[in-house]
């Protein structure tokens, strides 16, 4: 888990895209891909259901990655 914050934090689509480039290349060369979800604030009631809505997003992307798609 990682909670991003000031400049991170503004540029967070922009991180999870270097993620899924990097993910593209790894699926096709064989290297190791990363699992990624990601979820931010949204008047939400705890921190708990942002971080439930990125691990629901991880295991999406997980599973996408394992069936040899990114992005």
């Amino acid at each position: 888990a990682v909670i991003s914050q000031k400049s991170d934090y503004d540029e967070i689509d922009e991180l999870v895209q270097m993620i899924e480039v990097h993910n593209k290349k790894a699926l096709r060369d064989g290297g190791i891909v990363i699992a990624c979800g990601m979820s931010k604030y949204d008047n939400d009631s705890s921190v708990a259901s942002v971080f439930e809505r990125a691990d629901q997003n991880m295991y999406v992307n997980k599973s996408d990655l394992k069936a040899g798609k990114s992005g």
